[in-house]
């Protein structure tokens, strides 16, 4: 016997402190029954009382208690051989929303062209469940795993650069937080869907500006959890300028440094090709012209497609209706017993 929740097992624990309760009432009612006098005449006073049907009550009780508890741990009883398909995507978007994304290379800037495709590539991509990561010098999670692609377009529309205080572009902490976001699912699958092998998938939009190391590490750790991660590059390759805007959306100057000097920005490639190719996924460049969405939701189809294979895994088949079943008897049997005895004369 294996169990689908066996860390529900630890409810069980409430049995023995249940059954010592039980076994003090009994005592507190029996001893009260003696206090009123001698047995042999408590017994002429309520000669229909019965001491066994209370206590075979009370067992009903903690046995129909015990089998709710037994089911609650999902049993499985014997197993065979079962064959399951490989089916669905979980994808992470992960948007870059440091300053540097405020640049107007791209119209109207390079984040709003980027939260435009993302908006696209949701919409074609049918049920597949999607999660949104917004990451500059950290990262954090705006959207998690969901199916509701209004819910997440909503997040993905109030998403700014102010919402990062530690700037810069961390490609590693954006990275990690999503293959948090794809093992929450693992977490809070059903028994049926953690025998299901899903194909795994980051799509990162990004400048390619990054200033933390260590991306080889996260890059394993993406392949040994069979994760692809295709990257997004938005930008000119010219040297542009980082607009600052008014509350209005007008512009009252541009980035500066220490010394004054505007500040500029570049796309940059070599990064966010190596991350999508030492994780078998797939590089695109967003152009003005271009409606890079249909090329990645075409590439993701294809990998479910490709990887709708079959394999066999060890079923079992579950049994806690059995108990459930057996806990309602014993409810019912408590009901119908009273704690009466019969008399002759009756």
């Amino acid at each position: 016997m294996k169990f689908g929740y066996p860390d529900h097992l630890i409810y069980l624990t409430i049995l023995l402190p249940l059954a010592i309760l039980f076994a003090f009432a009994l005592h507190r009612r029996f001893k009260d029954i003696r206090q009123l006098g001698d047995l042999g005449l408590v017994g002429k006073l309520i000669p229909t009382f019965s001491k066994g049907k209370v206590m075979w009550k009370s067992v009903l009780l903690f046995l129909a208690f015990s089998s709710v508890l037994f089911a609650y741990a999902a049993p499985q009883i014997g197993s065979r051989l079962k064959e399951v398909k490989r089916k669905g995507i979980e994808i992470v978007i992960a948007l870059d929303i440091s300053n540097s994304m405020l640049a107007d290379d791209i119209k109207p800037s390079r984040l709003q062209k980027a939260k435009y495709t993302i908006s696209k590539l949701v919409d074609n991509l049918g049920n597949d469940r999607v999660g949104l990561v917004a990451f500059a010098g950290q990262s954090f999670l705006q959207c998690p795993m969901t199916s509701d692609k209004s819910a997440l377009k909503m997040y993905l529309d109030v998403i700014s650069t102010k919402d990062i205080a530690t700037q810069g572009t961390n490609f590693s902490s954006a990275i990690n937080q999503s293959l948090k976001a794809i093992k929450s699912i693992e977490k809070g699958a059903n028994a049926e869907e953690k025998n299901q092998t899903r194909n795994k998938v980051i799509v990162i939009f990004s400048d390619g500006e990054d200033h933390e190391a260590g991306i080889e590490t996260i890059l394993q750790k993406a392949l040994e959890q069979q994760v692809r991660i295709y990257t997004v590059g938005v930008g000119s390759d010219k040297p542009t300028p980082i607009p600052i805007r008014d509350e209005y959306g007008r512009q009252i100057d541009f980035k500066r440094d220490k010394q004054s000097s505007i500040v500029t920005t570049k796309f940059q490639e070599p990064l966010l090709r190596k991350i999508a190719g030492e994780t078998n996924g797939f590089f695109y460049r967003i152009t003005p012209q271009s409606k890079i969405y249909d090329q990645i939701v075409n590439d993701i189809n294809d990998l479910e497609k490709k990887e709708l294979a079959t394999k066999e895994i060890m079923d079992y088949d579950h049994q806690f209706q059995f108990f459930l079943a057996l806990a309602l008897c014993f409810l019912v049997l408590e009901t119908l017993l009273t704690d009466r005895k019969r008399l002759k004369n009756d």
